[in-house]
């Protein structure tokens, strides 16, 4: 959802206020040991250098710092601070106590956390086999403020010089002298991460194979330095305790278990007694069955989606393949897997499942405001998540707008929607979307589609094949003077107003480096797409002899054009963690859309557009391009200013600073352009002497809120570099600066929107 004004001198006032916030909560960060007590230091700023190596980045070392300075904003601005510092004394005052709540309180320095500091930068690199390692400080005061330095010399790493494994078991002998495998060889330098990951995988192989009791604690290390220069003899064993444990003791350990019976306790519920509702219970091949009140699934799709099987080995791959597919049924809330030794080497499995909410409604509005029009739209939402009790979830949405003009126009639009999705991750959905423009015209859209998804979680990779994906737009009234005012000039608008099919497929993916156990990490996020369209027809066309448009020589389907085109889409969008509270992120976004065979254009549908809160947000949305086409207010340039080819580039910088409060500040460029040379779009052609030209930049400053399920966001953007004035009377001001000409009416656009842009 995003809705978004423009030219509006409210909005410029509201951006001086805030400006002149801003500059009086820097004069009061120029004030920043205000509630320093005397005789005590403001912790200014903390630095880590490593001297001497640069295989070890001093980032990845900030983390054992003990005390850090308070938060920045841009690497030196001290925003909290500063809030903090706007208080008075009395703390009985409405504005000191919620600057004290908002704000964040001065560091004060302290030499105890310098040196459990130093303690830990120096067990940190011994665990990376820098066992001479030096840490040292240099601290610089001035008027009251400390600027505290860590200098760490490496000195040269330890090598392992001979790895060796005594482990008191043949089949744990094998698992941990695999060379294919391990982790650990001779001449590696010493890192006790990379020996905690082999211990890791002799554990887990172990589990693997049957071993249900065995654990990576049960393995220890012994190290002796004292071999060699700067080398250093590891041996992996068995730990202590295990060693001195009885010959039946040690067999329980390295025993194989295999699964009994797997118990599945359904619609489990800890806040509801067992005795509210009457339970129930069956059992079928080794699988148990009880539940609480009505049953919430099948039990044929439980069994499907639970790789655990009555009779197999214990494997802790399977446990985590259970919980992923259990977790991925729309129904199921909460999963619980555990294991009951019943014999001498037989577990019972026993799987908790807690319902979730099966049926939820939800609602929204949201209203606009662009150049003296206006718009209002509403919309609602239905999801049953266990349409036939086998975990099929049904949505449905509609929504409704309705648009008043200044010239005196009006816009209703209606859209009904339903999607179908199913375990085995196929999903059919189906829409319509109804249009009328008294004055203008009225159009129906109708779409169905089938599709077929595929996730690999543990890569970060999921797949969408778009089998089959069918829309046909139907026009049953145009107006006269709509029709010959705008559709006899260009091909591209006539086509946008044409009965017409788009039969197609495609296959889009999305691929993510983040992983949830390690949050504060830089990661990627990358996303594909591929569709076409028409070529099955145009297949057909002359073997079922296909009528012909006599006008356009198109072939046609049920006396209804088709379109036929190729379209492909990447976006790539990194996020460098500069802090747990910082961050930068850099996007792109590039797409191009090629009609040919059966058509001269690309559908309307199917176009590109650009400007707006998730493009470059110095222009309202659908207003920027194509290429250096410059618009001229009229309705028309809804259609007019859209393109075949898309280019967006985008960095922001992203600042946690106080609960769910988060500012930020970004650079956009990007436009649109058309493969061929339109004339209703005069400057829209990409031609590669021209199109660096025609590269639309903005700036601005932008704020969201962070209520955990969903992000609301607010964006000022700026012009900086207006293509449309490259070209006509408006030549030599397409720089949009206060000595050009900047005019913060026409030249700065207010976004508001759900979610992040990128």
């Amino acid at each position: 959802m995003q809705c978004y004004t423009s030219n509006s001198n409210k909005v410029s006032k509201i951006v001086q206020w805030l400006f002149c916030l801003f500059c009086g909560v820097i004069l009061c960060a120029c004030n920043m040991t205000k509630f320093v007590p005397r005789g005590q230091y403001l912790l200014n700023d903390v630095k880590v250098h490593v001297e001497d190596n640069k295989d070890v980045p001093a980032v990845d070392l900030v983390k054992y710092i003990q005390q850090k300075e308070n938060t920045e904003i841009l690497g030196f601005w001290k925003l909290q601070l500063g809030i903090y510092n706007t208080a008075s004394l009395d703390t009985a005052k409405w504005t000191s106590k919620n600057a004290r709540k908002i704000g964040e309180a001065p560091v004060i320095f302290s030499p105890e956390l310098v040196d459990a500091s130093c303690t830990q930068l120096k067990r940190a690199m011994n665990n990376k086999g820098y066992f001479r390692a030096i840490v040292d400080t240099t601290m610089q005061v001035k008027d009251r403020k400390v600027n505290l330095a860590y200098h760490i010399t490496t000195n040269e790493p330890y090598s392992i010089r001979n790895y060796s494994i005594s482990l008191d078991n043949s089949e744990l002998s094998s698992v941990a002298q695999n060379q294919r495998y391990t982790l650990v060889h001779n001449g590696m330098q010493f890192d006790a991460d990379i020996l905690n990951q082999e211990r890791q995988r002799v554990a887990s192989t172990m589990r693997r194979r049957g071993y249900f009791y065995f654990d990576q604690e049960m393995l220890q290390y012994k190290a002796d330095s004292t071999r060699g220069k700067q080398q250093i003899d590891v041996k992996m064993e068995l730990q202590d305790y295990i060693q001195m444990l009885s010959d039946e003791e040690k067999e329980n350990i390295f025993r194989v278990y295999k699964i009994a019976r797997v118990h599945f306790h359904i619609d489990y519920d800890p806040t509801r007694l067992p005795e509210d509702k009457e339970m129930y219970a069956s059992s079928r091949d080794g699988y148990v069955f009880t539940w609480v009140g009505k049953q919430l699934l099948r039990e044929k799709m439980l069994i499907r989606n639970c790789p655990i099987k009555p009779g197999d080995r214990y494997n802790e791959n399977l446990v985590e393949r259970t919980y992923a597919r259990l977790n991925q049924l729309a129904p199921i809330k909460y999963v619980d897997i555990s294991f009951e030794q019943i014999s001498v080497d037989e577990l019972d499995c026993h799987i908790v499942l807690s319902r979730g909410k099966l049926n939820t409604i939800s609602a929204e509005i949201e209203g606009t405001y662009s150049a003296g029009d206006w718009g209002i739209a509403a919309g609602v939402g239905y999801v049953n998540r266990n349409l036939f009790r086998g975990a099929e979830e049904l949505s449905v949405d509609g929504r409704g707008s309705y648009e008043w003009r200044q010239n005196g126009g009006r816009a209703i639009e209606a859209k009904v929607s339903a999607e179908l999705k199913f375990p085995s991750a196929i999903a059919i959905d189906l829409g319509y979307n109804f249009q009328n423009r008294p004055d203008e015209y009225t159009r129906s859209i109708f779409n169905a589609g089938l599709e077929y998804t595929f996730k690999q979680p543990h890569i970060g990779l999921n797949h969408q094949f778009r089998f089959v994906d069918i829309s046909y737009v139907y026009l049953p009234w145009i107006s006269d003077a709509f029709r010959d005012q705008f559709l006899q000039s260009t091909n591209i608008l006539k086509y946008s107003y044409e009965n017409h099919f788009i039969v197609g497929l495609g296959y889009s993916g999305n691929y993510t480096s983040f992983r949830a156990r390690q949050p504060h990490r830089s990661y990627w996020n990358l996303y594909y797409n591929l569709e076409t369209a028409g070529n099955l027809l145009r297949g057909l066309a002359k073997p079922l002899h296909f009528n012909i448009d006599q006008e356009s020589g198109n072939y046609e389907l049920f006396n209804t054009q088709f379109a036929q085109f190729a379209k492909a889409d990447v976006s790539v969008t990194y996020n460098q963690m500069l802090h747990p509270k910082h961050r930068l992120v850099f996007h792109t976004d590039l797409g191009v859309a090629i009609p040919y065979g059966n058509s001269q254009t690309i559908p309307f549908e199917k176009r590109y557009f650009a400007g707006g809160a998730n493009s470059v947000r110095g222009w309202s949305a659908r207003t920027l391009g194509p290429g250096g086409y410059r618009g001229n207010g009229k309705l028309i340039d809804f259609n007019n200013q859209s393109g075949d080819i898309r280019v967006n580039l985008n960095i922001e910088y992203r600042a946690k600073v106080w609960s769910i409060i988060e500012l930020a500040a970004f650079v956009d460029a990007g436009n649109i352009w058309t493969i061929y040379d339109y004339e209703a779009q005069p400057y829209g052609m990409f031609r590669w002497n021209e199109f660096y030209k025609q590269i639309a930049l903005a700036y601005g400053v932008g704020l969201r809120l962070d209520f955990s399920f969903f992000i609301f966001r607010i964006d000022f953007g700026v012009k900086l570099y207006d293509p449309s004035r490259l070209y006509g009377a408006l030549a030599g001001s397409q720089w949009r600066t206060v000595a050009n000409g900047l005019n913060w009416a026409e030249d700065m656009t207010f976004h508001f929107a759900i979610g992040y842009p990128f």
